[in-house]
């Protein structure tokens, strides 16, 4: 009978000693969780083995009942991490309201203002000049006069913008009896008291002296009473 009792304490402290062993090991798995930091337990609370049943179970005496286990207390910095870890999420999702309302709010729009002329613009061309009547100049002089005769000098001018020809005709007192006797740089002609001048094209913009000389009755100074040039005026200095 005591050989029997012997046996079963002995397998009894096999067991706990067991038991101890693997709690052992518990313990010390979770301190080097605890203490090496894994991600995955950060903010959980930790189960914490009282001293007396470890020490117990070290030296082979359990006793008959173990103490229930006391969850270890939560530290404030698990809530406080786990809220900080939370939070910037949260302002991620405020730093995108800004931004979203930024890009909404700062779209160009186009303007519905038109520009009109006013009443008083013109946006027709400008009218080109017109050509001065006075397209043709011609001015008279008489370059020497004598007892019996006398030589006349003409100018002639284009002031057009083309070429053109030219006719000049002059009028004298009958009393003068005034008879072309040559001329120059134009075709004479005479019609009783009058006479007329005419010349080939001159180019726009360009002057040509003509003249003639001719025979007098008068022993004064003859000029004509007229001058006048086709398409333009004529001046008798």
């Amino acid at each position: 009978m005591a050989k029997h009792t012997t046996r079963q304490f002995i397998l009894a402290r096999i067991i706990f000693g067991s038991a101890a062993a693997v709690l052992l090991a518990l313990v010390g798995w979770i301190a080097i969780r605890a203490g090496g930091g894994d991600e995955n337990t950060a903010g959980k609370p930790l189960m914490v083995l009282p001293t007396g049943v470890v020490q117990a179970a070290a030296e082979g005496s359990l006793p008959a009942s173990i103490p229930p286990l006391e969850a270890a207390p939560v530290s404030p910095s698990v809530s406080l991490s786990a809220s900080a870890s939370r939070s910037p999420s949260a302002s991620a999702s405020a730093s995108r309201g800004p931004s979203a309302s930024a890009s909404t709010s700062g779209t160009p729009k186009p303007s519905k203002n038109t520009i009109k002329p006013s009443a008083g613009t013109s946006t027709s061309p400008a009218a080109s000049p017109t050509p001065t009547a006075d397209t043709m100049a011609a001015t008279y002089s008489t370059s020497a006069s004598w007892r019996e005769g006398f030589i006349t000098s003409i100018r002639v001018t284009n002031n057009g913008t083309e070429a053109r020809e030219w006719t000049i005709t002059l009028a004298y007192p009958s009393s003068a009896g005034v008879e072309v006797r040559g001329a120059w740089n134009a075709t004479a002609s005479r019609s009783g008291d009058t006479i007329t001048l005419s010349g080939r094209s001159l180019a726009a913009g360009s002057s040509i002296n003509v003249g003639f000389q001719a025979e007098k009755r008068s022993r004064d100074l003859v000029k004509p009473v007229s001058c006048a040039v086709g398409g333009g005026s004529c001046r008798v200095s």
